[in-house]
């Protein structure tokens, strides 16, 4: 080999070799030279807080520092916590409210409670004031009933009286006066003979009106009339009795029979008058007994 061929692939080779160290120094070296430092966003750390829970607040966690990162003041992440707390308690606001809502209907419930219990205080009040005046009414009503009553049994009494009178008038009449059969001192006996049988039929006239009162289910004609003859015993019991004249109805003379039983006894006979029976004649009339 002579030294032009050695230096002719030398040259080459190195120049190769040196081509290739430099290419790779440039791979190496080059992208360092122009590589710009990394700028890092602004960090924010954020807590997740629990509604349902929004009383526990969970601490925030500090970031930790990366090796490559920014210098101190560019990495403070406090506005994120300002963040956290603004968005959270705005939900907790409301609470109150239907607290205030739920205070008002007890009240009103109360108010309707008292209104309900005044009205029947008022009604109860009109009630027992309409009964007060209706007893005012009724005691008044039976006051006037019962003084006509004992208005019309006066005039009754009275009529009554009238009416023995004039039966005693009739019998006087029909009887022969003792006076002329007899002598002066016979007729002062046969005066006070008459007295007494007066008094006497009087008072079976009495106990016979207080039995004879006819039903009022129906009307009775005023001209209905009775007479019965009825034997009395010495004690005052009923021996006989018969229809001398009987009325038209005979539910009326019906009446008149049983009137006669509940009466029976009538009172005794009178010693002075020395008879064992005595025999009266007693018309019933719808009113009156003669």
């Amino acid at each position: 080999m002579t030294y032009d061929s050695y230096d002719n692939w030398v040259l080459p080779l190195n120049l190769a070799v040196g081509f290739h160290i430099v290419l790779a120094l440039s791979i190496v070296f080059v992208p360092g030279l122009f590589r710009s430092k990394p700028k890092f966003e602004d960090i924010y750390t954020v807590n997740l807080i629990n509604i349902s829970e929004p009383s526990i607040e969970q601490e925030v966690a500090q970031p930790q520092p990366l090796p490559e990162t920014t210098p101190p003041p560019q990495a403070k992440p406090v506005k994120a916590k300002k963040i956290a707390a603004i968005a959270e308690p705005v939900k907790l606001d409301p609470v109150p409210v239907p607290t205030k809502a739920v205070s008002i209907k007890p009240l009103k419930r109360k108010i309707k409670k008292k209104l309900k219990e005044k009205t029947p205080d008022i009604a109860r009040q009109k009630q027992l004031e309409k009964l007060k005046r209706e007893k005012i009414a009724e005691a008044i009503q039976a006051e006037n009933i019962a003084a006509e009553q004992a208005r019309l049994a006066a005039e009754e009494a009275a009529r009554q009286q009238k009416l023995l009178e004039q039966q005693l008038d009739q019998i006087k009449s029909q009887v022969p006066s003792q006076a002329q059969r007899s002598s002066r001192n016979a007729s002062g006996s046969s005066g006070t003979f008459s007295v007494l049988e007066k008094q006497y039929y009087s008072s079976i006239i009495n106990r016979v009106s207080q039995f004879w009162a006819l039903p009022e289910f129906r009307p009775w004609d005023p001209s209905l009339q009775a007479v019965v003859i009825v034997t009395i015993a010495q004690d005052g019991t009923i021996k006989n009795q018969f229809f001398e004249e009987r009325s038209q109805d005979p539910t009326f003379d019906q009446f008149v029979r049983k009137t006669l039983q509940n009466a029976n006894p009538l009172p005794a006979i009178p010693p002075a008058l020395k008879k064992r029976q005595y025999e009266i004649g007693l018309r019933f009339r719808p009113g009156s007994i003669q």
